[in-house]
C-alpha cells in the first residue's frame, strides 16, 4: 500500500511540473520567432543602431534559445512520462540523462560566448558553474534510476 501512496504522489507531483515545463515550451515557442523578429527586421529595414557588441550578445542569445528548449523538451518528456506512471522506464530515464546532457552543452556554449565576448569586444560577460552543476546533477539522478531499474529488473527474475 505504501508503494501505491508514493507512486501516487510522484505522479501528482509530476502533473505540476509538467504543467510548468509546457508553459515553458510554450513561453519558447513564442519568444523564438519574436527575438528574430526583432534582431532581423530593424537589419532588413536599415533602421539597425546597435554596436557590434550589442549585435553580438544578441546573436548569442538567439543561438543559445534552442539548446535551453532542448533541454527543456527532455525535462517535459520526463515529467509527462512520470505522470504516465512510467517511473523506472528505461525511456524515461533517457530523457532525463539527455536533458543533462543538453545542459552541460548549453553551459559549455555560454561559456565559449562570454569568453569571446570578454576577449574580443571587453563585455563583462560572467561565466557561473551553475549550469555545469544542474547537468551533471541531471545526470547523476538518471545514473541512479538506471541502476534502480536494473535492480528492479533482476529482483523481478528472481521471484
Amino acid at each position: 500500500m505504501k508503494n501505491f501512496q508514493n507512486k501516487a504522489k510522484i505522479i501528482k507531483a509530476s502533473k505540476i511540473l509538467r504543467a510548468i515545463l509546457k508553459t515553458g515550451l510554450v513561453l519558447w515557442i513564442i519568444t523564438m520567432p519574436v527575438a528574430l523578429g526583432s534582431f532581423f527586421i530593424p537589419i532588413i529595414f536599415h533602421t539597425s543602431t546597435a554596436t557590434d557588441a550589442e549585435t553580438y550578445k544578441t546573436i548569442g542569445n538567439l543561438l543559445i534559445m534552442p539548446f535551453a528548449f532542448t533541454v527543456n523538451l527532455y525535462l517535459f518528456k520526463f515529467f509527462d512520462r512520470l505522470k504516465n506512471g512510467h517511473l523506472f522506464d528505461a525511456k524515461t530515464v533517457r530523457n532525463f540523462d539527455s536533458a543533462g546532457k543538453w545542459w552541460i552543452v548549453l553551459w559549455l556554449f555560454e561559456g565559449l560566448f562570454s569568453q569571446i565576448g570578454n576577449e574580443v569586444f571587453q563585455m563583462k560577460a560572467v561565466w557561473d558553474s551553475g549550469g555545469l552543476f544542474a547537468g551533471l546533477i541531471l545526470i547523476f539522478v538518471a545514473w541512479l534510476l538506471k541502476e534502480a531499474q536494473e535492480l528492479q529488473e533482476e529482483q523481478e527474475l528472481t521471484v
